[in-house]
């Protein structure tokens, strides 16, 4: 497994001079860059709570919910160089959430166990989980079938994805197994997509040449193999969502685009299952121009049985311009979308999610702002319209 020496030594030079060791090991970038965000109520308060991975300091971040909306900034907990895939869930079985963290420059995941009071740690003795193909998104679920969760993690330089087998005790002890011949994968999302009770997976593959994008099915066997195979999407896509877009009970893909380098513009598809693990393209909505880095948001926003889309609109077709947008699309319970409100967040808004924040049974979303080093929090009223309730810095809090 491969390791970038050089990077850890600079980093280690870098804390001392930028940041207080309570806060991180090293730092990576000049701004704190919010990334990716999960939700969970993480100090079990009956609130949710929101862990954001903050790619320029090296950290992930604990916002704590108030159950109104609000957010408190928490703990910074370190991971390694350059953090980029984040999941939450409990890999330990002792009822407490858990986050798992993927590190793009340090070629590992992290395993960061949570104690249920908003706190987080690494197990005692650390255990180092090596990766492969600079890591930079990840699914923590149950792949083999035997109650505990795993890691599905890619490595887009070597064209692979590796899953990494949970004890229930917050290892991965291993052997990994490596999935091979998966295209430049990116974005990725899993579910049983064959109806055959065991765990699939739909994982982006991204290519630099024109008309050569695909998303890669992964039907599994319910013992971590996989069989393989794909269709055509967009150019440069960043996000797949697993949904049922018309309601036949048969799992349906969203794909989302396009990442920075684009000549095209931002694009939503999507495409119908057939309930064996094959998708029809039934829709393409040209978003307009800029890209897109982070991952959109499947949810019935307007509460009518059909879902919806949220896309971060990260930035402008003019380099170094930031979007300050999430675009709201409706579907139409048949695998087609029309445009909705916009919503105006933070600079560079990098990833959506959808949960309901504040308990009131109406889906709403927290948007990460990766240039502002914001998380921006919008109450959703069932109705598809959504109205800011907070925004809140992950490196200090906002006056």
């Amino acid at each position: 497994m491969k390791k970038i020496q050089f990077a850890a030594l600079a980093c280690v030079i870098l804390s001392a001079a930028f940041l207080p060791s309570a806060l991180a090991n090293h730092r990576t970038g000049s701004i704190i860059a919010p990334e990716l965000i999960v939700a969970g109520d993480f100090n079990q308060d009956g609130k949710m709570d929101l862990a954001v991975n903050c790619t320029g300091f090296d950290v992930v971040a604990i916002l704590f919910g108030d159950g109104q909306g609000g957010m408190t900034l928490g703990e910074h907990f370190p991971v390694d160089t350059l953090s980029k895939g984040l999941q939450v869930g409990d890999v330990n079985m002792d009822g407490h959430l858990d986050l798992v963290n993927a590190s793009n420059w340090g070629y590992d995941e992290t395993v960061l166990l949570g104690d249920g009071l908003g706190a987080f740690h690494v197990a005692a003795p650390p255990s180092e989980i090596d990766g492969d193909g600079e890591p930079v998104r990840l699914l923590l679920r149950d792949f083999n079938n035997d109650g505990r969760l795993d890691i599905f993690v890619n490595a887009p330089d070597d064209d692979k994805v590796v899953l990494y087998f949970g004890d229930g005790k917050g290892n991965f002890p291993g052997p990994d197994l490596e999935i091979t011949g998966v295209t430049q994968p990116y974005g990725m999302d899993a579910a049983d997509l064959n109806g055959d009770g065991k765990l699939d997976a739909a994982v982006c593959g991204v290519s630099n040449t024109a008309g050569q994008s695909v998303v890669t099915v992964m039907l599994g066997d319910g013992a971590g193999g996989f069989t393989n195979s794909t269709f055509s999407v967009g150019d440069l896509p960043s996000s797949c969502k697993i949904g049922d877009l018309n309601n036949d009970g048969i799992p349906d893909i969203v794909v989302a685009g396009a990442l920075p380098g684009n000549t095209t513009g931002n694009y939503i598809s999507t495409f119908l299952g057939n309930g064996r693990g094959v998708f029809a393209l039934a829709q393409t909505v040209q978003v307009g121009p800029g890209n897109i880095k982070g991952d959109i948001a499947l949810g019935d926003f307007d509460e009518d049985g059909k879902l919806d889309v949220a896309f971060p609109v990260t930035g402008t077709q003019t380099p170094h311009q930031h979007s300050t947008k999430v675009d709201i699309f409706f579907g139409d319970g048949h695998g087609h979308l029309s445009t909705g409100p916009v919503l105006t967040v933070g600079q560079e808004p990098h990833t959506v999610i959808a949960v309901d924040i504040n308990h009131d049974g109406h889906l709403d979303l927290a948007v990460t702002n990766r240039t502002d080093g914001t998380v921006t929090v919008l109450l959703g009223d069932g109705h598809g319209n959504f109205t800011t309730s907070s925004t809140t810095s992950v490196l200090s809090p906002i006056p």
